[in-house]
């Protein structure tokens, strides 16, 4: 038996291509900035060091940028920003805000919020692309919604609702 519509598993999120171009290629340039204050302010830092090792983080920030995502799976949704990535089961998951925010509770700690680089877009893109970004946030929301059929199924129960040894 095929993958059922409910599983939406092996999709991927991303912001639009531009964006994510445009902060890629800011970052080793502010990196570039911030070697020169460090230089000019911290005199003991030696001057190479201090440029190989803020362009060598701003690159690093930069390839993050560039793959930046939300990945759909069957279980759980991995959220891969520009700093860190998450893992969130998809039964924790409560709903995706306008803001671009994933809600969630684990267990009895309060909820809480995800911001989504592939779902809000950034401030200095004044509102282009906002078309995708609507489009990822209601393609989670929809995620979200099938859990419970999915949850369901991962019980062990068949199709005619009767249990599966």
């Amino acid at each position: 038996m095929g993958p059922r519509h409910e599983d939406t598993g092996g999709s991927t999120l991303r912001a639009p291509t531009a964006h994510r171009a445009v902060t890629a290629l800011a970052c080793p340039v502010i990196a570039y900035f911030v070697a020169r204050l460090l230089v000019r302010y911290v005199p003991a830092v030696p001057e190479v060091a201090a440029y190989a090792v803020c362009l060598a983080l701003g690159v690093l920030l930069a390839v993050r940028a560039w793959r930046a995502r939300v990945e759909l799976g069957p279980h759980a949704l991995r959220v891969h920003n520009m700093l860190s990535s998450t893992t969130v089961e998809r039964r924790v998951v409560r709903r995706v805000s306008s803001a671009g925010r994933v809600e969630f509770r684990r267990g009895s700690e309060r909820l809480t919020r995800l911001p989504c680089e592939a779902l809000q877009g950034p401030w200095w893109s004044f509102g282009s692309g906002g078309r995708r970004y609507v489009a990822n946030r209601e393609r989670l929301s929809s995620w979200t919604r099938t859990t419970s059929r999915v949850a369901r199924d991962d019980d062990g129960d068949g199709p005619d609702g009767e249990a599966v040894a």
